[in-house]
C-alpha cells in the first residue's frame, strides 16, 4: 500500500496546504460515508470529520451522563410527554447568523421527512416540534421514549437558512459547510483528506489550533508509520491495529491511551443462507471458535472475554455479566469435541474430504469477509482455523470498509453477496442502541437485524418495549432478560470486547485530555471537540 501513502502526499500538495507548526494532523482509517453532508452521518468517521463543523444539542458521556452544549438546559414535563430544550443564546453560525430554535426544528423535521440517518433514531417517538421562541424548542412525544435526551440530544444541528434552499438534501455535496463549530472547511477530498481552519468567531471560546488536517489512510500500517515519523500528531483510534501498539509505547514523544470502551467484536452471519438461520448450528459454531486466541492473538490482549448477551461489560449498569462464553471453562479439545458432536446430531455429516455436507447436499463452505484492519484479518484467520477443526471450509476475503460495509453488507440491495462478516460495533451507554440495532423502528439497511436478515418476535418485541419503558427498574429487568435470550439465540456471535486504544504526540502540542464523549458516532475521546478545544501548541 505504499502507493497509497505517496498518492496522499501528492493530493495534499495539490491542495496547497502549506506547512504550519500550528496545524494539528490527524490520521483516520476510512473515508466518512456521509462526505460533508451531515444529514447522512451514521458512523464514527462521519462524526469525526463533521464534528469539527457541526455541533449537537448536548454531549452524552460514556458514563451515561449528559453535558450541555448548544442546549444549556432542558426539562421534561410531569406527564413525560414534552421535552423542552433551552438553547445557549451565544451560539452562532460561522457566517454570523444566530443559531435559533428554528434551526433545531428544521434539522429534525428534514431528517424525519426524508428518513435520513441523522435523527432517524428518534423519529418513531416524536409527534411534533415547536419553536417556542428564538431559543426554546419543544418536542411533543407520541409516547414514552426512555432515551430521548442522549439520542435526540446528540444530533448535529444544521442551519435552516442554508439547507432550506437545497433542492435535494440527499444529493447535496455541501462543499462549503456553514456550521456552529470551532472549525470551517477549507477543502475536502473523499478518501483523501479534510482541511479545516479555525472559526475566528466561534461562539463558545477562543480556539488555539489554527488548522486541522485529517488524512485518510486505507492501510493502518502506513498510518502508524506516518504517526511515528511525526507526520501525524493524533491517532484517535488505534482499534484494529493492536499488534502495532507496543513499539509506540517505547517512543518518548508518544502517549498511548488504553481506555475501556463499549465495543463488541463479533462474527455476523447472513441468516438468509442455510444453515446460518438454524440456532443450534450457530450454537455449535459459537463453541468452536477459539475466542481465547482472538483476544490474545488478534487483539494482542487489548480486550476482554465476551459476554454472550452482546452488551459490553463496560456498560456496567446494563450488562448481564453472568452470561459468559460457554467455552470459557473448557479446554480447546473439549470445545472442539463438543462442537463436533452437536454438528453430528444436527446431521451435518462429513464428506469424503472431511468437509461437512449441508441440508441441500452441498459442502459447508463459506467466505469470511472483513476489512483491512490487521486485528480483524487475524480474527478471520483464526475463525477459519477453528472451522477446519469442525469440518467447515472457509476462506478469508479482505475489503476496504467503504466497499464492504456501504457497498455490500449494509446496502440493502445485494443481501446474498456475503456469507460471514467479522465486524465491530460501539454501543451507546444507553441500551436503546442495542434495541435499535436488533429491533429497529422503522428498519433500515444499516440496522444489524436488517443487514443480517434476522428476526425473533420474542426478543424484538421485548427490545421495542424497553425503548418505551420509563421506569428505570422495569427497563433494567427487560434489558437483562433480552440478553439471556440473546445468548441462546446468538443473532451474532460475540468474539470479544476490545478496549479503545488511541495515541498522540507530545512534541508539538499540549493540553491533551480524553473526555469520555459519546454523541452520535463519536466514540473516540481524543478526537472529540471537547478535547480538541483543550489542545494548544507548545511555546
Amino acid at each position: 500500500m505504499r502507493w497509497r501513502a505517496l498518492w496522499l502526499g501528492v493530493v495534499l500538495a495539490a491542495g496547497c496546504i502549506e506547512s504550519n507548526p500550528n496545524r494539528l494532523n490527524i490520521g483516520w482509517s476510512e473515508s466518512p460515508q456521509a462526505g460533508m453532508n451531515p444529514f447522512l452521518a451514521r458512523n464514527e468517521g462521519d462524526y469525526l470529520f463533521l464534528g469539527l463543523v457541526y455541533e449537537p444539542l448536548c454531549m452524552p458521556m460514556l458514563d451515561g451522563s449528559i453535558e450541555p452544549w448548544l442546549a444549556k438546559s432542558w426539562d421534561l414535563d410531569e406527564a413525560q410527554k414534552q421535552w423542552t430544550l433551552h438553547l445557549d443564546e451565544r451560539a452562532t453560525w460561522s457566517d454570523g447568523e444566530p443559531l435559533t430554535a428554528e434551526d433545531v426544528k428544521f434539522t429534525f423535521e428534514a431528517a424525519y421527512e426524508n428518513d435520513f440517518a441523522l435523527g432517524s433514531t428518534s423519529k418513531a417517538f416524536v409527534e411534533s416540534i415547536e419553536a417556542v421562541d428564538a431559543h426554546t424548542v419543544r418536542f411533543q412525544m407520541k409516547g414514552d421514549f426512555a432515551a430521548f435526551l442522549p439520542i435526540a440530544g446528540g444530533t448535529l444541528i444544521m442551519p435552516e437558512h442554508i439547507w432550506s434552499r437545497v433542492e435535494d438534501i440527499a444529493l447535496e455535496q455541501n462543499p462549503v459547510p456553514v456550521g456552529s463549530g470551532p472549525f470551517v472547511v477549507r477543502e475536502f477530498q473523499p478518501r483523501a483528506f479534510l482541511h479545516a481552519v479555525r472559526n475566528e468567531s466561534y461562539w463558545r471560546k477562543d480556539v488555539d489550533i489554527e488548522e486541522i488536517v485529517i488524512r485518510v489512510f486505507m492501510n493502518l500500517e502506513a498510518e502508524v508509520a506516518a504517526f511515528k515519523a511525526g507526520e501525524l500528531d493524533l491517532m484517535p483510534d488505534l482499534s484494529g491495529s493492536e499488534s502495532l501498539i507496543p513499539p509506540l509505547e517505547e517512543d518518548d514523544n508518544i502517549e498511548v491511551l488504553i481506555d475501556r470502551a463499549p465495543h463488541v467484536l463479533y462474527l455476523a452471519a447472513n441468516h438468509r443462507i442455510a444453515p446460518w438461520g438454524d440456532r443450534e448450528f450457530r450454537q455449535a459454531i459459537d463453541l468452536a471458535v477459539n475466542k481465547r486466541a482472538v483476544l490474545e492473538t488478534s487483539l494482542a490482549g487489548y480486550g476482554e472475554m465476551p459476554l454472550m448477551g452482546y452488551v459490553p461489560p463496560v456498560v456496567t449498569k446494563w450488562a448481564n455479566t453472568a452470561l459468559t462464553w460457554r467455552g470459557a471453562e473448557m479446554s480447546d479439545g473439549e470445545r472442539i469435541e463438543t462442537a463436533n458432536a452437536l454438528l453430528d446430531d444436527l446431521n451435518f455429516l462429513r464428506g469424503k474430504d472431511s468437509v461437512r455436507i449441508g441440508p441441500e447436499g452441498e459442502p459447508l463452505s463459506f467466505t469470511i469477509s472483513t476489512i483491512t484492519y490487521p486485528s480483524y484479518i487475524r480474527a478471520a484467520e483464526l475463525i477459519k482455523e477453528s472451522f477446519a477443526e469442525i469440518g467447515i471450509d472457509a476462506r478469508v476475503s479482505v475489503s476496504d470498509p467503504e466497499s464492504l460495509y456501504g457497498g455490500i453488507v449494509f446496502s440493502g440491495k445485494r443481501p446474498l453477496d456475503w456469507d460471514l462478516l467479522v465486524h465491530g460495533s460501539m454501543m451507546n451507554p444507553d441500551p436503546d442502541h442495542f434495541a435499535r440495532e436488533f429491533a429497529p423502528e422503522p428498519p433500515n439497511p444499516w440496522d444489524n437485524a436488517v443487514a443480517i436478515g434476522w428476526e425473533n418476535e420474542e426478543i424484538q418485541s421485548l427490545l421495542r418495549a424497553s425503548r418505551k419503558e420509563m421506569d428505570a427498574a422495569r427497563r433494567l429487568e427487560m434489558v437483562m432478560r433480552v440478553q439471556e435470550l440473546f445468548a441462546e439465540e446468538l443473532p451474532v456471535i460475540t468474539l470479544a470486547h476490545r478496549t479503545h486504544p488511541a495515541a498522540y504526540r507530545t512534541d508539538k502540542f499540549t493540553g491533551w485530555t480524553h473526555h469520555p464523549v459519546h454523541y452520535g458516532g463519536m466514540v473516540h475521546p481524543l478526537g472529540s471537540i471537547i478535547n480538541l478545544l483543550s489542545v494548544e501548541p507548545k511555546e
